[in-house]
């Protein structure tokens, strides 16, 4: 009896395919790699975002608020306070508009109101703006009819301490009453 040997060989074109341990890593390395990046980029992007809105957000509300104050020194007829030659933290001014006058710019803690006449005093900057500090400057001359001087600095409100909301912004600006 003959004996036959079997062989177990397997021919080249049915040989088993896959990956080597080592393979698999270097994808898996790739690919956490690329996720990371990622990751990291949209971070900054969520960052820059905040960032942008924050800085967007006092430039006009202070802007606003600036305006409001100067066009109001314009229409009034003169300016009770401050004084000639001095400055405070409010400023009232008698405007042609009985039902208006006085009106008063000042700040309640940390947020800049007008109140026009007997009417309620209104807030001009929203609760995730403050302002640190304002200043109004009577410039008034002899032979002028009356120039105030604003200076205000703005805060964006940062409970949390983050970074993308640290922003402070000073305006200047002066007008003269044209009355």
């Amino acid at each position: 009896m003959k004996r036959f040997i079997y062989n177990h060989h397997i021919p080249s074109d049915k040989k088993q395919t896959g990956f080597t341990l080592i393979e698999l890593l270097l994808y898996v390395a790739i690919v956490g790699t690329i996720l990371l990046s990622l990751t990291s980029f949209f971070g900054v992007v969520i960052d820059a975002r905040a960032k942008n809105k924050t800085v967007s957000e006092i430039n006009q509300q202070g802007t606003a608020a600036m305006e409001d104050i100067l066009q109001t020194i314009r229409t009034a007829t003169s300016i009770t306070t401050p004084a000639a030659a001095g400055s405070g933290a409010s400023l009232t001014l008698v405007v042609p508009t009985a039902s208006l006058s006085p009106t008063i710019f000042n700040l309640s803690g940390t947020t800049l109101q007008i109140k026009e006449g007997a009417a309620a005093t209104v807030s001009l900057t929203s609760p995730d703006v403050l302002v640190t500090s304002i200043t109004f400057k009577n410039l008034t001359r002899a032979g002028t009819n009356g120039i105030v001087q604003v200076s205000m600095t703005l805060a964006y409100t940062n409970p949390s301490n983050r970074n993308e909301y640290d922003y402070q912004r000073t305006f200047i600006g002066s007008a003269e009453v044209r009355w």
